[in-house]
C-alpha cells in the first residue's frame, strides 16, 4: 500500500483526511501535516522530516496544497533527501480516489490516473522539475 502525507496551509490537511475517513473508514498510513500560523517553516520542516521517515520502506505519496505556497517549497526542499512522490493541488474527491486506488495499483499507474482526472488540478511536481530534484530555476522558467 502507499503511505499518503497530506501536506498544507492551517487545518486544511487535517480535515480533508478526517472527512475522508468519515467517508471511507479508517486509513492506515495516512498522516496529515499543516503548517499553522503559529509555526515556522523549520518547524513545518521537522514534522515532514518526522512523517518522512516514519513511513521509510514503504512508497510514499506526498499531497500539498498550494504551488508554491510554504508548505509546497517545504516539500520540495525535501525532495534529495527522502524518496516520495509529490503532487500539488490536492482537493477531497482526488484524496479520496488516492485512498481508495493506493491499495490497489503501483504508484505510476496512480499519479497517471489522478493526472488525466483533474489536469487542471493535479501538477506533477516530480514531472515538472525533471530527474534533477536540487533546483527551482526550471519551475520559475515556466512561469509557475
Amino acid at each position: 500500500m502507499i503511505a499518503i502525507l497530506l501536506v498544507s496551509h492551517g487545518t486544511y490537511a487535517t480535515a480533508m483526511l478526517d472527512t475522508a475517513r468519515m467517508i471511507l473508514g479508517p486509513q492506515e498510513q495516512a498522516v496529515a501535516v499543516g503548517l499553522t500560523a503559529d509555526e515556522s517553516p523549520d518547524q513545518l520542516r521537522a514534522e515532514l522530516v518526522r512523517a518522512m521517515e516514519s513511513f521509510q520502506g514503504t512508497e510514499l505519496l506526498v499531497l500539498t496544497d498550494i504551488t508554491s505556497g510554504t508548505p509546497f517549497n517545504t516539500v520540495v526542499a525535501l525532495s534529495g533527501q527522502y524518496p516520495f512522490r509529490h503532487l500539488t493541488g490536492v482537493n477531497l474527491p482526488l484524496l479520496i480516489e488516492t485512498l481508495i486506488c493506493r491499495q490497489f495499483v503501483p504508484m505510476e499507474e496512480l499519479i497517471k490516473s489522478l493526472l488525466e482526472k483533474a489536469p487542471d488540478t493535479f501538477v506533477d511536481v516530480d514531472g515538472k522539475f525533471g530527474e534533477s530534484r536540487d533546483g527551482g530555476e526550471d519551475w520559475e522558467e515556466d512561469g509557475f
